[in-house]
């Protein structure tokens, strides 16, 4: 049976060795504000601090995945300093934001059958893996709405499309079909909508049945080298990877010795 968390803005349910969450604030088009968005770091906490939970799902009830800002909701109040926090200056904090959650989160999953917009597209680049329903749309509306990308989109969709394309699409505020989307590497696989979920939880039990250690040492070497310029520095970085894992198999080896 699965074990499930009571929130007021998203779900959170067990499938297995995945956790899913699912926002559900239809009325606001789930759309980010500081409520929505804490809970869901919370629950993404709480997914991390499982041992039984070895990948998550990021996904959504109604027609629209998320709406980007939710514009009417109220700022979050500091308890320390009471200074008046917006949900853009909350997910995009220095060390503590959302990119860096999701850094040192088990591996995401985003799964979208409905319309991604603004915010709601790039709080998704981050992810590990993203999938569309056959509905899904990816939309960019940032300049036709006189505002711009935030929340990593200049730095982050370059390295899924490539430069020419990134600047494309943010410039003319493109609206891509799931197809279109995944035909420019901005999400890597399409599936009917109803087969949305049961692909991802898949995909998550996958990414779990993987040795853990290996699994967060692979992520950390792709976010830290993707881009790494210098030839030394990526091999170092693999070359300590591979020492900290042979290591830790040598350990658990040990172990099995002295139990036997």
């Amino acid at each position: 049976m699965d074990r499930r968390m009571t929130y007021d803005h998203i779900r959170y349910e067990k499938r297995g060795a995945v956790a899913v969450i699912t926002y559900d604030k239809q009325e606001r088009r789930n759309a980010w504000s500081p409520p929505l968005y804490r809970e869901t770091e919370r629950a993404i906490e709480t997914a991390n601090a499982d041992d039984a939970i070895g990948a998550i799902v990021l996904t959504h009830e109604g027609p629209i995945f998320c709406a980007g800002t939710d514009f009417k909701a109220g700022p979050e109040v500091d308890p320390d300093t009471g200074k008046k926090l917006n949900i853009a200056q909350i997910c995009m904090m220095q060390d503590t934001g959302w990119i860096h959650l999701l850094a040192r989160s088990k591996p995401m999953i985003g799964a979208v059958h409905g319309a991604a917009i603004g915010l709601g597209v790039t709080q998704l680049l981050p992810m590990d893996i993203r999938i569309g329903g056959a509905s899904s749309t990816w939309s960019f509306p940032f300049l036709s709405l006189g505002y711009m990308p935030e929340l990593g989109c200049t730095a982050l969709l370059p390295r899924l499309v490539g430069y020419g394309r990134a600047l494309d699409i943010c410039l003319t505020s493109q609206k891509l079909t799931a197809q279109e989307a995944k035909d420019i590497g901005l999400i890597t696989r399409v599936v009917p909508d109803e087969q949305l979920l049961d692909e991802a939880i898949k995909v998550g039990e996958t990414l779990a049945a993987a040795p853990r250690l290996q699994m967060r040492l692979t992520r950390e070497l792709f976010q830290k080298n993707a881009l790494e310029p210098d030839t030394n520095a990526y091999l170092r970085r693999e070359t300590d990877a591979f020492i900290e894992m042979l290591r830790a198999i040598k350990k658990a080896r040990d172990a099995d010795t002295a139990k036997g």
